[in-house]
């Protein structure tokens, strides 16, 4: 990778590091106000999540797939200033009209997402979602601000914009854990206005933060903002066609969700068992901890290159696109191959120590969902770097088809798994459907990726590192887990008695020691099979 997208890569993923430590804390704390099981949390989970669905669906595929193309070509125009406050001027108008339209419609989407007929549920989860359905407008202005700072090569405060966030939500946390403690069993009575303004509203407030101070960078660059209407001159035309896929893309993923959600939000119902079996807020958490990786690699290095590839489509230098997605796929590969293992072979462990909050009993039911969403971490990642590249062609179509068809699959094998299995498997069969989707689909996208980079991938290159990765990464876990016993007797670890749990501390040494145990077999079996990107790697650290 080229001098800037290496430092620009840099700013991303300490940026993101600190937002994900944050985002842990966040996270913790909410485990320890409200629980990762039960009516509060599987309502809490589903209410914050339903203005992220909600953006994502209607704005957030349209801004990613059209902004950074744009932009760059708007920059390059002599009436870039004016050009851009039209952009800004009507995404803003776009996203007040849906975030107004969203939260009239709150009810609904909470009885859409929820998954069954309890009363209590759908009213607390609708109270959820309206504190946090602000959400949409900031998160949409975050978007836009923060792609314009990206297009000019300026990632410092867009990185870091998220930490600020993190920490206003974890100021209501800890607010509300001092004045209620644990209130993970409380009645729906129990969940007055100000409660929830201390969890969710605290979480908008935050939201608000991180996209409102990215104007102070730009306003250093230059830029003053002037609201200003009008359509012509932007480049809608053009972007017509690729938002056009791009909210197919989004609708079709949305629908997965939503079956998502309403099965792992009913799995307590239909077993009888609200704190017993595996719900929403057991899968939201698996998520979190399954997606970490990926957020501080994978999508550092995809919002770092994709400007470059961008710039590279519009000068017609196939060459170079081909290239820095090339490397940025092999780089990535390597990377979450072993995350994947490292998932697989200490989930609890690893639970426990990044979530101290739960208990061994919450983290069972946490690991199975979060290692069947591992399995498929490398796909993911790599999904996202394609994807990236296709909206630098502006092109939506593909990804639309992808995800149409994953998502198909993911959808068919949820439903199978829920008429098929007991229940308690609900929740991790979710997980595995993604993997699913992804592994069965992947072919397709590669056909299709080929074709628009002039029918040459660098294909070679890229499936011989990822058999690599793929040979160390098995290696590495059949060593991880002939240790696994040895290693639980020498640090006094028990992974069954719930009665006594799994101390913190032990958690944290257990993974220490094995990710240092594993981390030197993946390296050495990298080596012996002569896995050029990472010699490069380790050599470019040396």
């Amino acid at each position: 990778m080229s001098s800037s997208v290496g430092r620009n890569s840099l700013i991303m993923a300490t940026g993101t590091a600190a937002s994900r430590v944050t985002g842990q804390l966040r996270t913790i704390l909410l485990a320890a106000a409200i629980g990762t099981t039960g009516l509060a949390a599987n309502a809490y989970q589903a209410g914050s999540m339903i203005p992220q669905s909600v953006f994502t669906l209607v704005s957030g595929g349209i801004f990613n797939a059209v902004l950074v193309p744009q932009i760059v070509r708007t920059l390059k125009e002599k009436d870039a200033q004016e050009r851009l406050n039209r952009l800004i001027t009507l995404a803003i108008g776009i996203l007040l009209a849906m975030t107004v339209v969203m939260a009239a419609a709150s009810p609904l989407l909470a009885r859409l997402y929820v998954g069954s007929d309890d009363h209590q549920m759908i009213a607390l989860t609708t109270s959820f979602t309206l504190w946090c359905m602000p959400q949409v407008f900031f998160y949409g202005l975050y978007t836009v601000l923060g792609q314009i700072l990206a297009a000019k090569d300026h990632f410092l405060t867009y990185a870091w914009s998220s930490t600020g966030a993190n920490i206003i939500s974890c100021a209501g946390f800890t607010g509300f854990i001092l004045l209620f403690s644990k209130a993970n069993e409380q009645p729906l009575e129990f969940w007055t206005a100000d409660k929830i303004a201390l969890t969710a509203g605290t979480w908008t407030l935050g939201v608000a933060f991180q996209a409102l101070v990215l104007f102070i960078p730009l306003i250093k660059l230059g830029f003053k903002y002037k609201p200003q209407w009008g359509i012509r001159g932007i480049g809608l035309r053009s972007m017509g066609p690729v938002a056009a896929w791009s909210l197919g893309v989004m609708g079709v993923q949305e629908v997965a969700n939503i079956v998502n959600a309403r099965i792992t939000n009913g799995a307590p119902f239909a077993g009888h068992d609200m704190y017993g079996i595996a719900g929403n807020g057991s899968y939201q958490n698996a998520f979190t901890l399954y997606i970490l990786p990926y957020s501080l690699i994978a999508v550092s290095i995809g919002t770092a290159i994709f400007p470059k590839i961008s710039r590279a489509v519009a000068d017609n230098n196939l060459d170079e696109a081909r290239m820095d997605l090339s490397v940025a796929l092999r780089n990535v590969g390597i990377l979450m191959m072993f995350f994947t293992a490292a998932y697989l072979v200490m989930p609890v462990q690893i639970i426990i120590a990044l979530l101290p909050s739960v208990n061994l009993h919450e983290a069972w039911l946490i690991a199975g969902p979060m290692m069947m969403l591992a399995l498929g971490l490398p796909l993911t990642s790599a999904y996202l770097l394609i994807q990236r590249t296709f909206f630098a062609f502006e092109d939506g179509m593909h990804p639309f088809l992808f995800q149409l068809v994953m998502n198909v699959i993911q959808i068919v094998f949820s439903l199978t798994c829920m008429r098929i299995f007991d229940p308690r498997d609900w929740t991790l069969c979710v997980g595995l459907s993604m993997t699913v989707g992804y592994a069965l689909s992947f072919p397709l996208l590669v056909i299709m990726l080929r074709r628009r980079l002039a029918g040459h991938l660098d294909g070679r290159r890229i499936a011989v590192t990822y058999i690599k990765t793929f040979l160390a990464a098995v290696v590495t876990l059949v060593v991880g887990g002939l240790f696994i016993a040895p290693l639980c007797n020498l640090l006094q670890v028990n992974l069954s008695n719930y009665r006594i749990g799994l101390p913190w501390f032990r958690a944290v040494m257990f993974c220490a020691v094995m990710a240092v145990l594993m981390a030197v077999v993946y390296a050495g079996m990298l080596i012996v099979l002569r896995c050029q990107e990472f010699i490069a790697m380790v050599r470019n650290v040396v």
